[in-house]
């Protein structure tokens, strides 16, 4: 057994808002992960912003139950970024592993990722999990199960050639050493984190052994919407730190033919989404242009969304 000096104590990271049907479920999911002797969770940090008071009754009830739950409560959303801001200054330990409330981890994802990120003589910055979502067969569905197999396919290759600078905030974890406040209204708080660890010179790692169960819309107006919002925040965090994050949109222009290579290598694995090719293109390039319609009028949209419906 390690002596304690040697332990690894990390703070679980939630942000939820608005319904928050499953944060009750999260929390006690994580509660109950199973950790390895030398691996302590030192602190549960939910900020819940804008919930009904009958979603926050079971976490509340959870918190009266384990010292380690820090549940702060907002009447209002103030953004993603105000609420991470929150999470940093109550975090304790050497690790902070982000989940999104709408996000579930499959069982021992946790674990693996601070097993990646904790590795002896490796100076790691983030490890993100792999985003998996259950798919219903529609066309908006199938849209989505390329676009996150393709990146989730991208995420692996930079991880391969350490290149990678961007991170999943569905869930990742990060020394908390490397936190500081993020800016007020940061709309991609995963690529900004990872792309200021980059440039500190430290490794972005994808553990695709690590799959988290993520909600997605299912209407394609929906999809376009998230896009829009995510591709804005890809030009603000470029405004931010100089660099633009490395996704299979931004290899589009800095190197195309690794781009089409990981867009040909999903599409063989999985040949029937072929068939969906084209609406998933055109569905993008609208994203990619309301997103940079967005990002010259003003770097300041998008700090708190709208939550699509499903």
């Amino acid at each position: 057994m390690q002596s304690l000096r040697h332990a690894c104590k990390f703070t679980i990271g939630i942000c939820a808002s608005d319904r928050a049907e499953n944060l009750a479920y999260l929390v006690k999911l994580v509660e109950s992960e199973e950790l390895p002797e030398d691996y302590f969770l030192s602190k549960i940090v939910i900020v819940a912003s804008g919930c009904p008071e009958g979603a926050l009754d079971p976490v509340r009830f959870l918190a009266s139950l384990d010292s380690r739950i820090l549940l702060i409560e907002e009447s209002s959303r103030h953004g993603k970024a105000s609420a991470i801001n929150k999470i940093i200054e109550n975090a304790e330990g050497s690790y902070l592993v982000f989940i999104n409330s709408d996000a579930i981890p499959a069982r021992g994802s946790i674990v693996k990722l601070l097993r990646l990120i904790d590795e002896p003589g490796e100076e790691t910055g983030v490890v993100s999990g792999r985003p998996s979502f259950t798919r219903n067969g529609n066309a908006t569905s199938l849209v989505e199960e390329l676009m996150w197999n393709v990146h989730n396919e991208c995420s692996l290759r930079l991880n391969h050639m350490n290149l990678s600078n961007h991170g999943s905030d569905e869930m990742m974890a990060v020394r908390l050493e490397l936190l500081h406040r993020l800016p007020a209204g940061l709309v991609n708080d995963g690529a900004y984190i990872a792309g200021r660890a980059r440039i500190q010179g430290y490794s972005i790692k994808f553990c695709t052994d690590a799959p988290v169960y993520i909600d997605v819309p299912s209407r394609c107006v929906d999809l376009i919407r998230q896009r829009r919002r995510i591709i804005f925040g890809h030009f603000q965090v470029w405004r931010l730190t100089g660099r633009s994050p490395m996704t299979i949109e931004s290899l589009l222009l800095q190197a195309p033919n690794l781009s089409l290579s990981l867009l040909v290598r999903t599409i063989a694995r999985n040949p029937k989404l072929i068939k969906i090719l084209p609406l998933a293109l055109v569905s993008e390039a609208a994203s990619i242009f309301l997103g940079l319609k967005d990002a010259v009028s003003s770097m300041e949209k998008h700090g708190v969304w709208e939550r699509y419906g499903n």
